[in-house]
């Protein structure tokens, strides 16, 4: 990122936005979430502008920084809209209820502008779709992987010698059920099965 401005009058933020990036859309809810007293951020093309003052300081910086740079700092900031997001049961009995729904989905989808942008293929449906899907298989594959040394750690960590009931202990001492445990390890045992029957099939087909 770099500054491109410095000044203790916002007005002139807001001046240089407009001769310079005169298409840049306010991404107002992502500035409302960070808090509109200390940042403004905007969308132009690829490009994101970030101004932002400390709090009880007078002094407005402006930054500009390709939309593939922001996206660290972005996340880092909105955590808490991602964390509720991938967890519908956090909202349960928050006093803010759908209103908190449909603010962090707002703030997501302005998030999901500047991911677009920062792929650089924003004009191009097509390709832009296949490359979130090969995002989506790579991130499974992840997950399956993640899930196997879940697996592989259980049975170092409490399977031992074989002792009868380790899944039991492992389950005590980790605060989940025993079905967890045994859930965890037979999803493991089945893409293990699965590899070695893809195995054999291509043996066979070349065969």
């Amino acid at each position: 990122m770099s500054e491109i401005l410095a000044t203790d009058d916002y007005d002139d933020i807001e001046a240089y936005i407009a001769e310079h990036a005169p298409d840049a859309r306010l991404l107002e809810e992502i500035t409302a979430e960070l808090d509109a007293a200390y940042h403004t951020v905007w969308l132009h093309g690829n490009t994101v502008f970030h101004a932002w003052a400390y709090p009880g300081e007078d002094t407005w910086h402006l930054d500009k920084e390709p939309a593939r740079e922001a996206l660290a700092w972005l996340r880092e900031q909105l955590v808490c809209v991602f964390d509720r997001l991938a967890d519908p049961d956090s909202y349960t009995g928050d006093p803010r209820g759908p209103r908190l729904v449909e603010r962090d989905e707002a703030v997501m989808a302005e998030y999901h502008d500047v991911e677009l942008a920062a792929w650089g293929i924003a004009d191009d449906p097509v390709a832009t779709d296949r490359l979130i899907v090969r995002r989506i298989a790579a991130a499974r594959a992840e997950v399956a992987r993640l899930s196997s040394l879940r697996a592989h750690h259980l049975r170092r960590a409490w399977q031992g010698d074989g002792d009868r009931g380790w899944q039991t202990r492992a389950a005590q001492s980790l605060g989940i059920s025993p079905q967890a445990i045994t859930k965890v390890l037979s999803s493991d045992d089945r893409r293990a099965s699965a590899r070695r029957r893809a195995a054999r099939l291509r043996g066979w087909l070349s065969g």
